[in-house]
């Protein structure tokens, strides 16, 4: 794409009030940046998977409580 193509779709988004389009174009730009789920290692792959399958049987504690818990832990 060329350096004015480039700038008339700055000028687009920019001028925009579709805060629909803005999010997609936001989640598209990051999505670029992230790493995607192909290129994680199957160990990484394997700990999202148990991590979302504890959320699925809803084993989890929230985060007030883990927060409480350290803080209890390690306060001297």
């Amino acid at each position: 794409m060329d350096l004015i193509s480039k700038y008339d779709l700055i000028e687009k988004i920019v001028n925009t009030e579709n805060e629909t389009l803005l999010y997609q174009v936001k989640h598209l730009l990051e999505e670029d940046e992230a790493e995607s789920w192909e290129n994680l290692n199957s160990s990484l792959k394997a700990s999202i998977k148990r991590g979302l399958a504890q959320i699925d049987k809803d084993k989890i504690t929230p985060h007030n409580e883990v927060m409480k818990g350290l803080r209890k832990k390690y306060r001297k």
